[in-house]
Parts: structure tokens; C-alpha cells; sequence
């Protein structure tokens, strides 16, 4: 099974923060959780398709359980639409750390599939203009 590791963990926690803050200016439609899978599912897809995008998600579902269990049992083929609509809702019973356990297993999975340097450079394309330190550099 794949774990994220801290730095990941913390990855995915300034991610979220990053677009909670602009969301409360920006899209208050929407929700930190749908906007980063929004942006990880658009910059991630050309690599791996967009339905190797939606099982990884799902994988990484089941693996980080939380508030994201219920999906331990979903198909394949309903799983990503509820996903996506679970993390769109301004759910309470989805935690920000639930959500950032879920995208930080994502990063790990992504990892063990086309590498760090890969997956890095996914996320400095889809946070570009994310100022300060890079929430992709680990210290590691």
C-alpha cells in the first residue's frame, strides 16, 4: 500500500490553503477540495489519461479512507462523478484533512507511477503562479 509521506501530506495542506484563499475572492462557488482536483485533474490527464487520473483518485479513495470510505465500494464507472461531486459540495463532513489526506496519497500514487521529477513538474504547471516556496519542493 502506498503511504504519502510528510512532505506530500503538507504539500496537499498548502495546496488547499492556497485555494481556499483564492476561492473566498475568486470562485466562492466552489470549494479548495474541487478547485486542486479540478487543477490536478487538467495537468495530470495529457500523462496519464483522464481516466487513469479518475482511478487514481479512486484508488487513492479507498486508500485514505476518512470521509472519503464510502467510495471503497463504488464502481469504477460511478466512483469519479461521486468524488468529484463529494469534494464540489461544501460538505462539512468533508475535512480539509481528509481532503488533503486524499490528495496527498494521490501525489504518492502519482510518484510511484512516473516518478518524482514528473509529478513535480505536474504541479508547477498547474500552480505556476503560486508565490513563495514551492508547495512541490520537498526537503527531503
Amino acid at each position: 500500500m502506498t503511504r504519502p509521506n510528510p512532505a506530500q501530506l503538507e504539500r496537499a495542506r498548502r495546496l488547499l490553503a492556497h485555494e481556499g484563499a483564492a476561492g473566498s475572492a475568486g470562485e466562492p462557488e466552489t470549494t479548495a477540495a474541487s478547485r486542486v482536483y479540478d487543477k490536478i485533474h487538467a495537468h495530470t490527464a495529457p500523462l496519464v489519461g483522464s481516466i487513469g487520473v479518475q482511478l487514481l483518485f479512486l484508488r487513492s479513495a479507498k486508500l485514505a479512507k476518512g470521509d472519503f470510505e464510502c467510495f471503497a465500494e463504488v464502481s469504477s464507472l460511478e466512483g469519479p462523478t461521486k468524488l468529484r461531486e463529494r469534494l464540489q459540495a461544501k460538505d462539512p463532513a468533508v475535512t480539509m484533512e481528509s481532503a488533503a489526506m486524499l490528495f496527498a496519497t494521490f501525489f504518492a500514487l502519482l510518484t510511484t507511477f512516473i516518478g518524482e521529477r514528473l509529478t513535480n513538474q505536474v504541479l508547477r504547471s498547474a500552480w505556476s503562479t503560486l508565490e513563495g516556496a514551492a508547495p512541490w519542493e520537498t526537503n527531503e
